[in-house]
């Protein structure tokens, strides 16, 4: 029988896979929030083992090292949070209302999960820091979604519901500006700034850049 050692209780009794996956998604969850509250640099396998109610050895087994808990951190809050399932709405639509899609999921993400809205942004700001694994993947994942919205745009144009005199880089750099730029007021003054006003202001700048509300 697989060692339970390290788990707690209610996690413990469950079948082998269903323990394994619990406590996988329960140690980024963790992780997280600790890379959150105190960076990347200042977060230790200890201390994610701690918040998420595990042991150290367990999260060391699982990862290995702290390098690989966080590759992993970034494919989970990517791909189930954050920029890639954007995307793939994105990618429904042509034009404005691809565009405009976007950020009202950024909208919908942030009222429904701040928590995890702060974790995925600090993130995104950690990798101006010299980690390599963050950096690259941040650069890569910002690469694509700029290159998304382009084809989206461009699209738009071909079909005839943008105007031609649209730019397609543009629209891309300043619609990942925008949303950047408000998470980043937002996370530094959360009390004061309002995100959700800053990401409408974006779609009325978004909806004149493209030519007007989609139909």
């Amino acid at each position: 029988m697989a060692s339970t050692s390290g788990l707690p209780p209610s996690v413990a009794n469950r079948p082998v896979q269903a323990r394994s996956e619990l406590s996988t998604l329960a140690l980024l969850d963790a992780a997280a929030e600790v890379i959150a509250e105190v960076g990347y640099e200042r977060a230790t396998l200890a201390a994610i083992g701690e918040r998420a109610g595990y042991s150290h050895g367990l999260v060391t087994r699982r990862f290995e090292s702290k390098a690989k808990l966080l590759s992993a951190l970034i494919e989970r809050m990517t791909f189930v949070w954050g920029d890639a399932q954007l995307r793939g709405r994105a990618g429904d639509h042509r034009g404005t209302a691809g565009v405009i899609v976007v950020i009202d999921a950024v909208r919908g993400f942030h009222r429904r999960s701040p928590r995890e809205f702060r974790a995925l942004y600090s993130l995104m700001f950690e990798a101006l820091k010299p980690i390599p694994v963050l950096r690259d993947r941040m650069a890569e994942l910002h690469r694509e979604f700029r290159a998304s919205i382009e084809l989206g745009v461009r699209e738009g144009i071909e079909a005839g519901l943008v105007p031609a005199s649209v730019d397609p880089a543009a629209v891309a750099r300043v619609l990942i500006s925008g949303l950047r730029g408000a998470a980043y007021q937002w996370l530094l003054d959360p009390g004061e700034f309002d995100m959700d006003r800053a990401l409408l202001d974006l779609r009325s700048l978004m909806e004149d850049m493209l030519g007007g509300r989609p139909a």
